[in-house]
């Protein structure tokens, strides 16, 4: 028997709800649901109020795809709270920020060419703009500047290293001008220009690649300290958390998957599909009712000729690579 991507993720929501009773046995459980599938599944689960543990490859890298947002906009907020940046501040959107693959920004761009900075962090977690991670990932320092604040925040297991454009066009085995040069223009032509051999290749080096990945294990860490105000101010914090709150993607995941009406903060994260094979999808997220931070990721794993179930819900999640 196998397991659908759906039918995994229902299964193993309703194990993370009992997180706070079970912990020892939920990995066993994960274990168990996720030798149903053709995937490498990960998963995390940690109860704020008894400090409780699960995992399932908590210490294993996997695919981050859009949840790279929540740290790149913790990022934002921190230089928010040491008086680089105001909440209420314009940002411009330069041609190389433009990513025209899921962005109100880039539609609404050039017409309109600055943004109120707190306008485009709901926009960039909340709505998944893509034009708006390129911005703040620019102005946050890139991955010089993403480095650096996970060690001051000493948040292991986790990596920002390229923006989601870049990405995308490594995964199309493209050849790309200096990251200067760049427009939307360009991007959707090299996209174009892609062939299906390449982006085959480019899905298997994308899965092999340890940059932009986190563990199921360091995503939860980086989450639980968010939400304990150990990252940001008291304000940074409830605004955050407030975004995540609004998240708008990815509804029948965690949050489909926890009782009706519970409160859950959270940042899904999808990879493409190449040949039926997914490269990742996730959810990372915060049950504000009880308390429990989860991570959950799914990745195709190219050494196990990944999840090659192309349908709506299945496996993906966990970790078979996010959060």
């Amino acid at each position: 028997m196998t397991c659908t991507r759906r039918t995994c993720l229902f299964l193993l929501g309703a194990g993370l709800r009992a997180a706070t009773t079970e912990s020892p046995g939920l990995a066993v459980k994960w274990r168990a649901i996720a030798g149903t599938t053709d995937g490498t599944v990960g998963a995390a689960a940690l109860h704020l109020g008894s400090g409780q543990h699960a995992a399932l490859h908590g210490g294993e890298q996997f695919p981050l795809a859009s949840v790279c947002k929540l740290p790149i906009a913790a990022n934002i907020l921190a230089m928010v709270d040491e008086g680089k940046l105001r909440l209420d501040q314009p940002i411009e959107v330069l041609p190389q920020d433009v990513f025209p693959q899921v962005s109100d920004i880039a539609q609404r761009w050039p017409k309109q060419t600055r943004f109120p900075l707190t306008e485009m962090l709901e926009l960039m977690v909340a709505h998944s703009d893509n034009t708006a991670v390129e911005t703040f990932f620019r102005i946050g320092g890139g991955a010089v500047g993403m480095a650096a604040r996970f060690r001051q925040w000493k948040v292991e297991g986790i990596r920002v290293d390229r923006g989601e454009e870049q990405i995308t066009l490594d995964w199309a085995e493209a050849h790309y001008p200096p990251r200067e040069q760049w427009t939307g223009e360009m991007f959707t032509r090299l996209m174009k220009q892609a062939t299906p051999e390449g982006r085959k290749l480019g899905m298997e080096r994308y899965l092999t690649d340890l940059r932009d990945t986190g563990t199921p294990d360091g995503t939860v860490q980086l989450l639980a300290r968010a939400y304990g105000g150990e990252l940001l101010s008291k304000t940074s914090t409830g605004r955050l958390f407030e975004i995540l709150t609004a998240t708008t993607t990815g509804p029948k995941r965690l949050k489909g998957l926890l009782p009706e009406g519970t409160v859950v903060a959270h940042k899904t994260g999808t990879w493409n599909t190449v040949n039926r094979l997914n490269g990742a999808t996730n959810d990372e997220g915060c049950d504000r009712d009880c308390g429990v931070h989860q991570g959950q990721h799914a990745r195709g794993d190219g050494s196990r000729a990944g999840d090659r179930r192309d349908r709506a819900g299945g496996l993906r999640f966990l970790g078979v690579r996010p959060c």
